[in-house]
């Protein structure tokens, strides 16, 4: 046989395995899915780690007997795990709040009032100054396409801001600007993980985490105490939001350390999700003062009560920032330069505006924690952000079937615990909302009349 004949009938052979793997694999996801309406039909977890561990064990055998890399292997099995999961909650988006808020949008639309403590849109509106920068721009003509890495003006009060509020020093070459934090996460994961890597994240979470590392065939490692820590070994990256959402948990200096150390043996990317780091109580350590490899991500959503502008910004090493710069030229070329004024406006003004609103939110939260004393409910006071996440002590509680419940009879808004992990017997309460008077008193009040129900 000539060497040609010879090279075709690999090719051929190689084609043959490969349409026979594509078979396995359509096979593999339809049993998935059956195990998956399995699951749900009995109020089973989607995870089961002790079954993920055996098949694992089971697949490092074959790949030792077969003298594959070790390292090949795991990408393939956790490609394999993260599709398994995908298809097992086909929905796979940003949560069972997102389906709540939906719905009450529905209502209203059918001119049904609804009191919204179910998305974390602040009472505050944005500082004056933002529209008048908005204006003057559109003026000078800055409604023309805009580079992936930001007008010069933003880039300026963006680092001078997160160089204060932090107390680090950033340059302009380690920010730029993004259309709001949702897709500076997506455009992180995007870019620096690929399909079966590891996501590592922090329990209680908010759903779109998760949502996210299923739409890129990522396998997810949840952890909720630091006594877990040993199982990040070996994730490509781990998403670390402080103050948290839903609970408000603040990382403190010592859990960053012990983070760290696991992080640094893979030399894994940190990515802060700063949506909340004006908004806390306490004194707070940037995550990039304790750990290199880290990306901050912010928004003007939370503290500036911009959430229909849809900007934000990330900081990190220019290496970092160069490449997501790609990534944002090749997806939506760039943040509109007169909503970058804006932006920047306000950050000019943000010491300022952030002391007021501050002081707006502890008034909230106070108002919340005394409506909400002595009912059925064990509150714990938050470090920070926007919300309360109580367990309702009532035996049995379902809060996807009470937040369902309670918004169709009352026409209040909440979000169902088990959007954030394990947590069917929480809700997430948005306690600074400007329904908060009367809402969080008539949620106590359903509650109440459900426990009895």
């Amino acid at each position: 046989m000539f060497w040609g004949d010879l090279l075709e009938d690999m090719r051929a052979r190689i084609k043959e395995i490969t349409l026979k793997m594509v078979d396995l694999f359509s096979e593999r996801l339809d049993l998935a899915r059956q195990i998956g309406k399995l699951k749900r039909e009995r109020g089973l977890p989607i995870k089961d780690q002790s079954v993920e561990k055996d098949l694992w064990n089971s697949v490092k055998e074959r790949c030792i007997e077969k003298r594959l890399g070790e390292w090949e292997c795991r990408r393939l099995f956790n490609f394999l795990i993260s599709s398994s999961i995908k298809a097992q909650v086909p929905e796979g988006g940003a949560g069972p709040h997102v389906e709540i808020f939906r719905r009450a949008k529905e209502m209203e639309k059918q001119g049904i009032a609804v009191y919204h403590l179910e998305v974390g849109e602040p009472p505050w509106s944005f500082p004056p100054e933002v529209l008048d920068a908005m204006i003057e721009a559109i003026k000078r003509g800055q409604t023309r396409y805009g580079t992936s890495l930001g007008n010069e003006r933003f880039r300026e009060a963006a680092s001078n801001w997160i160089s204060k509020r932090d107390s680090i020093d950033a340059s302009l070459d380690q920010v730029m600007p993004f259309p709001g934090s949702k897709y500076a996460l997506f455009s992180i994961l995007s870019v620096f993980l690929r399909p079966g890597d590891r996501l590592g994240i922090w329990l209680p979470a908010w759903p779109a985490y998760k949502g996210m590392a299923s739409h890129l065939s990522l396998e997810v490692v949840e952890i909720s105490s630091l006594e877990e820590l040993e199982s990040l070994k070996g994730v490509s990256a781990f998403i670390l939001c402080s103050p948290n959402n839903p609970d408000g948990k603040v990382w403190s200096k010592k859990e960053l350390e012990e983070l760290s150390e696991v992080l640094n043996e893979s030399n894994a990317l940190l990515i802060s999700d700063d949506a909340y780091a004006e908004l806390s109580f306490e004194d707070r350590i940037p995550p990039s003062k304790i750990y290199e490899n880290t990306i901050s991500v912010n928004t003007l959503s939370k503290a500036f009560g911009m959430t229909g502008f849809r900007v934000g910004y990330v900081h990190g090493k220019e290496e970092y920032i160069k490449r997501l710069a790609r990534f944002l030229s090749l997806t939506i070329t760039s943040v509109p330069e007169f909503i970058q004024e804006g932006a920047a406006a306000a950050l000019m003004v943000g010491e300022r505006f952030v002391k007021d609103v501050r002081m707006e939110l502890e008034s909230y939260l106070g108002y919340a924690l005394k409506q909400l004393e002595g009912g059925p409910l064990e509150v714990s006071k938050p470090h920070g952000g926007l919300y309360l996440f109580p367990k309702v002590l009532i035996n049995d509680f379902d809060s996807s079937k009470f937040a369902s419940e309670v918004l169709e009879d009352k026409g209040i808004a909440v979000a169902p615990g088990a959007g954030f992990g394990p947590f069917p017997d929480r809700i997430r309460i948005t306690y600074a909302s400007p329904y908060a008077d009367p809402g969080i008193a008539l949620l106590r009040e359903a509650i109440e009349s459900w426990t009895s129900s």
